[in-house]
């Protein structure tokens, strides 16, 4: 019996550290984000999403396929490419672009996120507000400039107060 909750806690652990390397977390958030802030819809087995679900539905399959995934790449092929129960490939349907396959779309975008320079990217990139919000914020000034629910965008004195306003979805470092 020892050996049999051994092994458990061991594959349990095993199961809980895997993940893509630190340095292509990066990429694989911002491929996140970057999909859920597209104008464009993706296609999944006939049904068109607006970015935030297909995002939603793509970090779903991430989770689930943490154990196989090991690089950018592999987040691609598992989490954004295609239905794991019928097979189908996603597409993505931009304005006044033709159609297509998520893979494509985001391995290109990938390739773009490669060449940004690290200012660059801290600069462009927005981070996303996630529940449980902050209770409590330190007193500092670093302003950020904040989107909120109905579009339109707020300058707040940090990431934590902007994400404390739960009207907030996401926020760019400096003001706007």
């Amino acid at each position: 019996m020892k050996k049999i909750l051994t092994i458990f806690c061991l594959l349990i652990a095993h199961t809980a550290s895997a993940d893509v390397p630190a340095e292509q977390a990066t990429e694989v958030d911002y491929l996140l984000n970057f999909v859920r802030q597209s104008q464009c819809t993706i296609d999944r087995n006939g049904t068109h999403h607006t970015g935030p679900k297909a995002s939603e539905h793509i970090k779903k399959k991430y989770d689930y396929f943490r154990d196989d995934i090991k690089t950018t790449e592999d987040f691609i092929k598992y989490a954004a490419t295609k239905s794991t129960l019928s097979g189908k490939y996603y597409s993505v349907i931009c304005p006044n672009r033709d159609t297509i396959k998520t893979q494509a779309w985001l391995l290109n975008e990938l390739s773009h996120f490669r060449k940004k320079s690290p200012a660059e990217l801290i600069k462009k990139q927005s981070t996303i507000c996630t529940n449980p919000r902050p209770q409590m914020c330190t007193m500092e000034y670093l302003p950020v400039c904040a989107t909120l629910s109905n579009k339109t965008t707020k300058t707040y004195a940090s990431g934590c107060s902007a994400c404390a306003d739960k009207n907030v979805i996401s926020y760019k470092s400096d003001a706007c």
